[in-house]
């Protein structure tokens, strides 16, 4: 007989006692208590350039295409697998986006999408249908695409139609997001999807007991995923204006880091939240930011990364990734 999620979930779960906070519910607070600190240290130490508004666009700018990949990675990482193709995705998307567009720029935009739809779909199907593991598929994906994304640029910057300039606008971009955002934070939130990525995390035994299809929502996690990447391309292309073998170069260990963070564990489970891709890509995009505004040089601003970066996974590992998914 099926029980719910919510039985077969409950691995390892305790409820608050005396109405006491434990120190899982302090660790809930730490990503966006730092994300405040850093706001307020980077105000002062820019003399108050920060929270500018010709600032704060740009912010917003520079970190569009992570806030979009980075709340799609939570998908994946919920069911404690990571996908390290994202990037590649996004660059091999933006690329095949900038050859739709010479044909009609209308097609850019689903064109990029559907592409980074079947490399999810591939990397889901190699990982479920074949077997193998999820790590091997997607380092293999990423050499795959970086190097078709090589072949199709020729190693160089390809110019995408001037015409295409027209959809690099701020409020059509916030509209946009507004959406995407509101979609996404009701299917991982509020739908089975959701939880049932979530209890796959905590345990996929517990949640094959409860009729949870793993292999299916395995395979619609890394779609969701592909699909949100080349999303992400598109608008990298419209920014940069050219496809690129750079695009995307970092992306997927920035999806990483921010998701990290942000407060949710490399492990999914429990701990999986669009929230926690929301604070985490803040946290890295004020970060960079302000050190540039506070006269930091690069290496500088490599250290502090590196040193909050161990810090908080340190913190995170120590978190429970095992509590009932309601």
């Amino acid at each position: 007989m099926k029980h719910s999620i919510s039985t077969a979930a409950a691995i390892g779960a305790g409820e608050k006692s005396g109405g006491r906070l434990s120190s899982s519910d302090i660790l809930k607070y730490l990503p966006l208590a730092g994300l405040v600190m850093l706001v307020v240290f980077f105000q002062v130490t820019s003399g108050g350039r920060l929270l500018t508004a010709q600032n704060l666009k740009l912010v917003f700018v520079q970190s569009y295409a992570l806030f979009l990949a980075a709340i799609a990675g939570a998908f994946v990482i919920a069911t404690d697998n990571l996908d390290f193709s994202m990037g590649a995705t996004l660059g091999f998307a933006s690329a095949c986006a900038c050859f739709a567009a010479m044909v009609d720029v209308r097609l850019a935009l689903p064109v990029a999408v559907a592409v980074g739809l079947v490399v999810g779909l591939a990397n889901g199907v190699a990982h479920v249908v074949f077997r193998l593991p999820s790590f091997i598929v997607c380092l293999c994906m990423m050499f795959i695409l970086t190097a078709a994304t090589q072949t199709m640029t020729k190693g160089t910057s390809m110019m995408m139609p001037v015409s295409m300039m027209s959809f690099d606008n701020t409020l059509m971009k916030v509209a946009v997001f507004v959406v995407y955002l509101a979609f996404m934070l009701v299917l991982f939130e509020y739908t089975k999807v959701g939880k049932h990525l979530k209890a796959i995390g905590i345990s996929p035994e517990a949640a094959r007991q409860s009729g949870v299809d793993i292999g299916k929502m395995k395979i619609i996690a890394y779609m969701i995923t592909g699909a949100a990447a080349g999303f992400a391309g598109f608008f990298t292309l419209i920014r940069s204006g050219a496809a690129s073998p750079a695009n995307g170069q970092t992306m997927t260990t920035d999806v990483i880091i921010a998701i990290v963070l942000g407060g949710m564990s490399i492990s999914g489970g429990a701990t999986s939240k669009i929230s926690a891709a929301l604070i985490g890509t803040l946290v890295i995009t004020v970060l960079g930011n302000g050190m540039v505004l506070s006269g930091m040089g690069g290496d500088a601003q490599q250290l502090i990364k590196g040193i909050i970066f161990i810090a908080v996974v340190a913190v995170s590992a120590r978190g429970n990734t095992s509590a009932i998914v309601k």
